[in-house]
């Protein structure tokens, strides 16, 4: 009966051994996750990032261009009243000399 408990011992210890390896392993494993993770969170931060950079500049960029259209629209539109106000003033004229 003793040789049977020194299998039963030795059985036990070897199945405590290899159990002791799958969580050592496990463990290994779930670190290497971890770090994946963490680096692929990392690389989606700053990907995240530079995207709302690239928006604001094409944000900014397009503000601009609104800006300098706004500003050449009044422009063009201040010019078209002071063509008109000269050209009735011419009309005027002609017809105070016509004696319309």
């Amino acid at each position: 009966m003793g040789a049977v408990m020194a299998d039963s011992d030795a059985d036990t210890m070897a199945r405590l051994d290899r159990l002791e390896l799958a969580i050592v392993h496990m463990t290994d494993v779930l670190v290497l996750q971890s770090e994946r993770m963490d680096t692929g969170f990392r690389n989606m931060r700053e990907e995240t990032q530079a995207m709302h950079r690239g928006l604001g500049e094409r944000i900014a960029a397009v503000t601009d261009r609104l800006d300098r259209l706004i500003a050449v629209t009044m422009q063009e539109r201040t010019l078209g009243i002071e063509r008109l106000a000269k050209i009735e003033g011419r009309l005027a004229r002609l017809e105070e000399h016509v004696g319309i």
